[in-house]
C-alpha cells in the first residue's frame, strides 16, 4: 500500500489524497475540484502549493527543466 498525503489546492482550497513522492522534486498537480493546475513541492517538513506561474523558478517543474537546461549548448 503506497503512502498518500494530503494536499489543498491554492485555488480553490479543496483537500485531495496524492501518492507521496519518492523525492523532492517538485511536481504538478490537477485540482479534482476545480480543475486548475498547480504546483506541489516536498519538504522536509512536509510541502509547499503554488499556483501555476507563481512559483520561484526553483519550485516551479517547467521553469526548473529550462534554467538546468540552459548550460547544454
Amino acid at each position: 500500500m503506497s503512502k498518500k498525503i494530503n494536499v489543498i489546492c491554492p485555488y480553490c482550497e479543496a483537500s485531495e489524497e496524492h501518492p507521496a513522492p519518492a523525492d523532492y522534486a517538485p511536481r504538478y498537480l490537477t485540482c479534482g475540484t476545480c480543475g486548475k493546475r498547480f504546483i506541489m513541492e516536498p519538504t522536509a517538513s512536509g510541502h509547499d502549493v503554488y499556483r501555476d506561474g507563481e512559483a520561484p523558478c526553483c519550485s516551479d517543474p517547467d521553469c526548473k527543466a529550462i534554467e538546468m537546461g540552459a548550460g547544454d549548448d
